[in-house]
């Protein structure tokens, strides 16, 4: 169980039943979900292995108004609503991320090592030029130690940008774009061939499959973003409408030319040697002399494709700071946003919060007696001081107050169904002495406060000091008996009714011996030792219509919501 017993799981049962296919955005074309009616009546079996994909606590829930229905996290969708940097707060549009590697473009760098901001610090004291570097104020790596000095502490992406092309370039002399020496190029010997850089070597390559693609292909479609984007299509719709001048009719007539790879220096490529260079054996002699922490790691040479080539973490380069989104949920039936944040990368506001919180009865469980109650882990401090869960002896009747809350500001109608015998391996009763019962609507925090409006059948409300004793210490709940068909405790948005539990056995005694396969399955799993009881809930309430400004109101309409509640109660002693 996630959740110290006694506990309260909520189940959706997206998993167990298709999603209809959605067929466009728009409201009035999305197919109604088809409507099952076993479902209601099919008891929810809490120790199938399906069960636990589908049982959340109510804190992990969303909740869609459109379709009156709980969202977990798998009935959602996620959309970006905002990129933005967590050094400099910097929103960055959502066109230029892909083309910045999804890494922040200002001055924002992180450590290669352990990826904690890097500070520029001055360095230079031996020459009239003051010279800075970048350190870690974590693992205190330097960037001085990589042999990288800047000459000003800003602009720091540009002044790195501008190191590793001069690098770069000072070590390869085969970085020509003329066409004229590509048969120089092509009689090089490969296994001189040093490492490029990786940003030229991708725009090659780019501009070089653009050209092939607009050379093998027929002329650009000018209308991309229409139903029809297909060159048929496009072709069918022109001859009869429109027709094609002779110049475009003879070039649709020509025989497009096959791609090409791309096969030279110039164009992008980059040749490796297959049985390794004189550096690759000086490396592996290197190794062997250095510590561990001299070597990179392979998570330090994957951050960044900067630090591709690293094998020691004097070659890494700063990399700068990836980008964080803010991201927004909607239900996957309707569209309907159901949470997004405010598009500030600063503030912690929503938008739109539809938390299954606020929308739907809670529940709580405890013993009716006070003695029996366990004790909430939230008070455990010392490791002195375990926690130990509620056990529940086999046979025996015990009573537990099952409290519904309501977070609406209406008068909600609760109908709670359960099964008699729980299902399972072991088989325990459950009786709810009043499933039937109405909640009063929410206040503010104040009016639950000052509220006097609990009320108990038995308390004496004569304001006398038996009657204040009683409101103080509960001693007339102890002469109380639960009696069916009436609600245990009643408060404006809080209703109390008993819960009757007879725990089964864990083992059935049988005179006749069983036989090897029924032994078997008798063996109990994982946590099936837990009493669990799966209780459907019907709330219904009557709410308002939303209706235009200054438009005439319109009658209230009904509501229902129906879902299981998993109860988990304790661990039945063998």
């Amino acid at each position: 169980m996630a959740l110290p017993l006694p506990s309260a799981h909520y189940a959706c049962l997206c998993s167990s039943s298709p999603s209809p296919a959605l067929s466009s955005r728009r409201a009035s074309h999305i197919p109604a979900p088809p409507q099952d009616d076993n479902s209601e009546q099919s008891t929810f079996n809490p120790h199938s292995p399906r069960a636990a994909y589908n049982l959340y606590p109510l804190t992990h829930l969303l909740f869609c108004d459109e379709c009156s229905q709980i969202r977990c996290p798998k009935c959602t969708t996620e959309e970006v609503t905002t990129w933005y940097c967590p050094s400099c707060l910097f929103e960055v549009p959502s066109g230029s991320v892909r083309g910045d590697g999804n890494r922040c473009a200002r001055s924002c760098l992180d450590c290669p090592i352990c990826e904690a901001p890097l500070n520029p610090i001055s360095v230079g004291d031996n020459g009239p030029e003051e010279e800075y570097a970048l350190r870690c104020q974590y693992c205190h790596w330097s960037s001085a130690d990589a042999g990288i000095r800047l000459a000003k502490p800003t602009k720091l992406t540009e002044q790195l940008a501008k190191l590793r092309r001069a690098r770069v370039e000072g070590l390869s002399k085969l970085q020509e774009d003329d066409e004229a020496d590509a048969a120089r190029v092509a009689e090089t010997d490969v296994s001189s061939l040093q490492p490029r850089n990786h940003d030229d070597a991708f725009g090659k390559l780019t501009a070089f499959y653009k050209e092939q693609l607009s050379e093998s292909s027929d002329a650009p479609n000018p209308y991309g973003g229409s139903n029809y984007n297909s060159p048929a299509n496009l072709a069918r719709i022109m001859n009869i409408y429109g027709g094609l001048s002779h110049s475009a009719l003879k070039r649709s007539r020509e025989k497009p030319q096959p791609m090409r790879e791309a096969y030279s220096l110039s164009e992008g490529v980059t040749t490796f040697p297959l049985d390794g260079g004189v550096d690759e054996h000086d490396i592996v002699r290197k190794m062997p002399g250095l510590a561990w922490d001299e070597l990179a790691s392979v998570q330090q040479t994957i951050i960044a494709p900067v630090n591709g080539d690293a094998r020691f973490t004097n070659d890494l380069w700063p990399v700068a700071t990836r980008l964080r989104t803010k991201r927004g949920k909607r239900c996957k039936i309707c569209n309907q946003i159901v949470f997004r944040p405010e598009a500030k990368p600063g503030s912690t506001r929503t938008k739109v919060r539809m938390l299954a919180h606020d929308h739907i009865p809670k529940f709580a469980l405890q013993p009716l007696s006070a003695a029996a109650r366990p004790q909430d882990p939230a008070f455990v401090v010392g490791k002195d001081q375990p926690y130990v869960e509620p056990s529940l002896r086999p046979h025996a009747t015990q009573q537990y107050v099952l409290t519904i809350s309501n977070p609406l500001f209406e008068t909600v109608k609760v109908t709670l169904a359960t099964p008699a015998i729980t299902p399972g391996k072991v088989k325990s009763r459950v009786t709810i002495l009043c499933p039937e019962f109405s909640i009063g609507p929410a206040g503010e925090m104040w009016d639950d406060a000052l509220s006097s409006s609990t009320t108990s059948a038995s308390r004496p409300e004569d304001g006398s000091r038996k009657a204040a004793m009683a409101s103080l210490t509960g001693g007339e709940d102890s002469e109380r008996q639960p009696e069916a068909g009436k609600v245990w405790e009643k408060s404006r948005n809080r209703t109390k009714v008993i819960l009757e539990l007879v725990p089964g056995a864990l083992k059935e005694m049988s005179i006749v011996p069983k036989a090897a396969n029924a032994q078997a399955d008798d063996d109990l799993g994982e946590d099936e030792d837990v009493l669990q009881v799966p209780i459907f809930v019907r709330a219904e309430w009557m709410a308002e219509v939303s209706h235009p400004p200054g438009g005439k109101p319109e009658p209230k309409e009904l509501r229902e919501i129906g879902y299981w509640c998993v109860l988990g109660v304790g661990r039945i002693s063998g």
